[in-house]
């Protein structure tokens, strides 16, 4: 019955997905504009790390490449790591001395690895710029989900948006998990007549239960 609005929420990243939130905007202009030839792009998971490079990609294929090995590199592109911190300590020196031939690298990673790298002596004379991204203000994620949510407005409500926030801390990936398991419970209990009519506290906390969030 709402397959189509549980897919919506499903945990994958989608150019589709997109909407234009206030930090990554201002991440977008500040890769965009750097003229620096090592850039770390640092968050927590579900931060929209993948999402950005995937943006990149899409919407600038002649200035940026994703990395996919030494023997594929264009030296005329900016060059896109994901998930940096699961790259070797030798990839990360063989990418860190091609941004000193001058091509510029950006690496993308979880905070804590990548304040890690960074501490590093061959990093410590390195010009480099650190760029964050940020979890969702709740008016973002309240605009996010009643756009998803417009042929259906009275399935959710201000009070279970703001608990899906609470809990995710404003996470985008976390909170289109919680969405997607209250979703699903919703759907099951419309297709077999069962007494929850659309996302209250009772579906919620389910979705949190079995997401191991409370």
């Amino acid at each position: 019955m709402l397959s189509s609005l549980i897919d919506s929420f499903r945990d994958e990243v989608s150019l589709k997905d997109f909407f234009p939130y206030f930090n990554f905007e201002v991440v977008k202009e500040d890769i965009l504009s750097s003229k620096n030839n090592l850039i770390f792009l640092l968050g927590a998971p579900g931060s929209g790390k993948t999402f950005m490079i995937n943006y990149l990609i899409n919407n600038f294929p002649n200035k940026y490449q994703i990395f996919r090995g030494f023997d594929k590199i264009d030296k005329n592109k900016t060059i896109l790591v994901d998930e940096a911190q699961l790259l070797s300590n030798s990839e990360i020196e063989k990418l860190r001395v091609l941004s000193d031939s001058g091509i510029q690298v950006l690496f993308a990673m979880h905070e804590k690895e990548g304040e890690e790298i960074l501490k590093k002596a061959q990093f410590h004379s390195r010009y480099f710029q650190r760029i964050y991204t940020k979890p969702l203000s709740y008016k973002e994620l309240e605009k996010y989900i009643n756009k998803k949510f417009d042929t259906y407005p009275e399935l959710i409500n201000k009070k279970i948006i703001k608990k899906i926030y609470k809990y995710s801390k404003g996470n985008f990936r976390l909170s289109k998990k919680i969405v997607f398991r209250a979703l699903d419970l919703l759907d099951f209990s419309l297709k077999n007549n069962l007494k929850y009519k659309k996302i209250d506290n009772c579906i919620l906390n389910m979705a949190l239960i079995d997401l191991e969030l409370k």
